[in-house]
């Protein structure tokens, strides 16, 4: 199983402490490889990916949707993840 390339992905948590609100966050990443993407949470075969599209929300997020099988998934993004995105497009048409 070869890796083609990984994006990072973010996980956003709300912490209140001492009476203060705070967020922790969480890097991880998703890969693609030649017959599957692995998601934080999930493994997706590529048959069961229709389609990958992108909305940035801020200056500095946006979410990345894979779309699935078994439903759309959003991940929170930091960089645009065009390159991530053209490479599992080739793998999907």
């Amino acid at each position: 199983m070869n890796l083609i390339c990984s994006h990072p992905v973010y996980e956003r948590t709300r912490v209140i402490k001492n009476n203060q609100q705070h967020y922790l966050e969480h890097e991880e990443w998703l890969e693609l490889y030649e017959t599957q993407v692995i998601a934080p949470k999930e493994t997706f075969p590529l048959h069961a990916i229709h389609d990958v599209s992108y909305k940035s929300f801020s200056s500095t997020y946006g979410l990345l949707y894979l779309h699935t099988l078994k439903g759309v998934r959003a991940y929170t993004v930091k960089e645009d993840p065009a390159p991530w995105m053209q490479a599992l497009k080739k793998r999907i048409e």
